[in-house]
């Protein structure tokens, strides 16, 4: 039988069932795939259309869809791009189910790709693993499919892969599903319905993102994760996001990202006008660069005197602890007898006659001084850069009246020529007002003079009044100039396109932290439905539902009751009184009658004795036989009944 095409078949059981394919189903499509040339189309269209995906994927909106596709792909939620992508595609009907399907298979990249291959080659394993026609025939309907599931939503990384194809748990999964999917007795629906329970208690453990089991999710922790999630979402979006139903809220969600899109565009222009603003003016640029270094370096000299500061501290303090004194450090660095100033280097040193030897600790505390004078040192002359860089940025960045009273001062500028219509620079101004006072003082000395004409008086009185009145014009500017607008400008740009970045990254996160808890939420569902499945299968049966074993005494009742053992010692009061009642511990398990001694230490055995007029069973934990000296068991207690009347069939525990 030809076999060419398995792999793709079992790409879209996968991806559209989360499943493996049966034997008899994946023959078929081998033959309508090759009839097609190796075209999957024709199946990708029938499962689209088959009741199966009509039925797990029944009352789902697009998006929802498209999440689910990504669970079968890749064991992750859609990420929210993605998601509103084929959802919208599915929306206006430009692409059917089955495309997007293939192209979201087809587009697999890294950790996605290696998810996807794993779970293809994890199916391919256990179509393969069905080898017998108890099993062919057994693997068939929702409770063989519900094992399968469960066996590829394990799957995702190598490691995974390698865990759940070796030949022990292959077996044991096969084994499962065909149990489950074969005519329904206690010992098939307990076991369907112990692998239903285990699923969800491994998919707990890890829900909260980590393996540890002492920390697991519940059903409640999870439902707050999506309420606190939603939550979040609402915070950021416009109108009544918590309050409104799916379809509102992925308009809600869309407007807001839209209105978030459309303000950082319009922000983001008014930063370019900014920019563009301060690149008009000439210098300015290059001060601004200029300032925010010098910031830099006083911040930086600021952090090294602090350490500079609190080190003297401490040397100064364990100097006088050293010696039994109470000297202090003077603000030029010297300590009085101790610590001068060189007369030639002016460098700190010791005072002539001070050794370490005679004062310990003055070495460190010459030191340490010496490093606080720099340090001091640095920060003024950082400052000083600062004061000049300010300045420069004051002299180039004007207000509006500032530049009125340049042009004022362009015009009664009468010693540095200035070109028709151009702004004097800072230099410019400071050679003109250099020259005026020159020419004032020069004329007021020549006036002084006895002799002096009424021409030369009068000269000084014209040079004295020039610069005065020019005088007072750069005055004026500098006292107009009371701020910065374009830097003002750009910092106020700069900070709301970054406030509208950061409202974009909160709602993709909020989002995104949305998008997972569902996707949790209904992988939780999915396996409640799964355990509520399995016990539906006792109550249409006319059986009671299976107990499972907690610490303490269980009073069985007049029914037929069915038992699970827990992992906790227990007792059963009138355990087969009142009614045939059934203890479920497992099919690994093995009946010994002898002691603990006497054990098997190659197999899980489950130790039924006599004690008093009680039966005991002791469950080994692990395979230990006789090898333990304190045995690792559960002891379940049936009271009142006989332990030669005791007798373990399939992993059930029953007194005849």
């Amino acid at each position: 039988m030809a076999t060419t095409y398995y792999e793709n078949i079992q790409k879209l059981y996968v991806a559209y069932f989360n499943r493996p394919a049966d034997p008899s189903g994946l023959a078929y499509w081998e033959t309508v795939v090759e009839a097609q040339k190796g075209s999957t189309t024709a199946v990708s269209a029938t499962f689209a259309a088959s009741a199966e995906y009509k039925a797990a994927y029944a009352n789902m909106s697009n998006a929802d869809i498209v999440n689910k596709v990504y669970q079968n792909l890749f064991g992750r939620a859609a990420e929210a791009e993605g998601k509103a992508y084929w959802a919208n595609l599915l929306d206006t009907k430009k692409l059917t189910v089955d495309q997007v399907v293939t192209a979201i298979a087809g587009g697999a990249q890294t950790s996605d790709l290696t998810a996807y291959n794993n779970k293809v080659k994890a199916a391919i394993a256990f179509t393969s693993a069905i080898d017998t026609t108890a099993e062919i025939t057994g693997y068939s309907g929702d409770a063989a499919n519900a094992v399968s599931k469960i066996f590829i939503s394990s799957v995702t990384t190598d490691a995974s892969l390698a865990t759940a194809v070796t030949t022990a748990n292959l077996n044991a999964t096969v084994a499962r599903a065909v149990a489950a999917g074969s005519p329904f007795s206690l010992t098939s629906g307990l076991t369907v319905l112990d692998t239903a329970n285990a699923a969800k208690t491994a998919f707990l453990v890890t829900a909260d993102g980590d393996t540890d089991a002492t920390t697991s999710a519940t059903d409640i922790s999870i439902a707050a994760a999506v309420t606190t999630a939603i939550t979040g979402v609402d915070a950021l979006v416009a109108g009544d996001y918590t309050g409104s139903t799916v379809g509102v809220r992925a308009a809600l969600l869309a407007d807001q990202q839209a209105a978030n899109s459309t303000k950082l565009t319009a922000d983001q222009k008014a930063l370019t006008d900014a920019n563009t603003n301060i690149a008009k003016v000439a210098g300015l640029s290059a001060a601004m660069a200029t300032l925010d270094a010098s910031n830099t370096a006083v911040t930086n000299a600021t952090t090294a005197d602090k350490a500079a500061m609190v080190d003297l501290a401490a040397k100064l303090a364990a100097y006088n602890t050293q010696n039994g004194v109470a000297v202090t450090v003077a603000a030029d660095g010297t300590v009085a007898g101790l610590i001068t100033i060189n007369a030639d280097t002016k460098a700190l040193q010791l005072a002539s006659g001070v050794t370490e030897a005679k004062y310990p600790g003055i070495t460190a505390l010459l030191t340490s001084s010496t490093s606080m004078e720099a340090a001091d040192a640095t920060l003024a002359n950082a400052q000083k850069a600062q004061v000049a860089a300010q300045t420069a940025v004051d002299r180039l960045d004007l207000t509006a009246a500032a530049q009125a009273d340049l042009k004022d001062i362009a015009a009664a500028m009468t010693v540095v020529k200035l070109d028709t219509g151009a702004t004097p620079t800072q230099a410019q101004i400071t050679t003109e007002l250099t020259q005026l006072d020159a020419v004032r003082k020069s004329t007021a000395d020549i006036a002084a003079q006895s002799g002096a004409t009424d021409a030369q008086k009068a000269a000084a009185t014209a040079a004295a009044a020039a610069y005065d009145k020019f005088n007072t014009l750069v005055n004026k500017m500098i006292a107009d100039d009371d701020a910065n607008p374009l830097v003002a400008a750009q910092t106020s740009a700069t900070a709301t396109v970054k406030a509208d970045n950061d409202a974009i990254a909160a709602l993709t996160k909020a989002t995104a932290t949305l998008d997972s808890a569902n996707a949790t939420a209904a992988q939780l569902a999915s396996l409640n439905g799964q355990v509520k499945a399995a016990q539906d299968a006792f109550t249409s049966h006319d059986m009671l539902l299976p107990v499972t074993l907690a610490t303490g005494t269980t009073v069985a009742t007049a029914g037929s009751d069915i038992y699970v053992a827990g992992k906790v010692d227990a007792t059963i009061l009138n355990f087969n009184l009142l009614g045939t009642d059934s203890l479920y511990v497992g099919s690994q398990y093995t009946l010994n009658t002898g002691k603990l001694t006497t054990g098997n230490n190659a197999i899980l055995e489950a130790f039924v004795a006599q004690s008093g007029s009680d039966t005991t069973i002791k469950l080994e934990k692990s395979v230990f036989g006789s090898n333990t000296a304190t045995p690792e068991v559960v002891t379940i207690t049936l009271t009142g009944v006989d332990a030669t009347k005791v007798h373990l069939t399939n992993g059930i525990i029953t007194v005849s």
